[in-house]
């Protein structure tokens, strides 16, 4: 019949992860971001136990993180590349990027999901899927002129966001491959 009080108290608990992939250690450098990957299902290994974190990344592999981020929302949508069989991997995630604008193909009717991802191709796909924001600063490397125009406005914006960065020789490598592991860590 009295007044209470009651005070809570939160404390953050640490949960152990269980590291599925044998290349992994906690003295990599990407440890924490694979982790985080795996956890919220982004990225999966290979079947032989594998996270492959210095493999190249693949045009589909991107494709379908993003899709697993979106939640594998079902789709329907018709598939206009040439090389992606309806029964593949990364069928639904294609489709779906293709769909929201996030990838456009080759321009000749092939998407080349097995293509190792250049950094570039990695901008201008996060930077779509974050609907084509404006970036407000230019860029300052030495090899910007190699940087294809399509993809010029997205290596800015990805650049002024801390998504990509220099290799810290004044270049930016648009042309370089990406990295499951940078993947991951972006």
């Amino acid at each position: 019949s009295g007044k209470v009080n009651i005070e809570l108290t939160y404390t953050r608990v640490e949960t152990p992860w269980y590291n599925p992939f044998g290349d992994v250690s906690e003295r990599d450098w990407y440890y924490e971001a694979v982790r985080f990957a795996q956890e919220r299902g982004l990225m999966n290994g290979y079947s032989n136990g594998r996270f492959g974190a210095n493999d190249t990344l693949s045009r589909a592999q991107l494709a379908q993180i993003l899709f697993n981020k979106e939640g594998r929302p079902r789709v329907d949508y018709l598939l206009d590349f040439s090389d992606v069989a309806g029964k593949a991997w990364y069928a639904g995630a294609v489709r779906w990027a293709a769909s929201q604008g996030i990838v456009s193909g080759y321009g000749n009717g092939t998407f080349g999901p097995n293509a190792p991802i250049t950094r570039e191709q990695l901008a201008v796909m996060l930077w779509r899927y974050s609907g084509s924001p404006a970036a407000s600063k230019e860029l300052d490397f030495n090899d910007e002129s190699q940087i294809s125009g399509y993809a010029l406005e997205a290596m800015r914006w990805a650049v002024e966001n801390g998504i990509l960065n220099g290799y810290g020789d004044g270049r930016l490598g648009p042309k370089g491959q990406a990295t499951r592991a940078q993947a991951a860590q972006i």
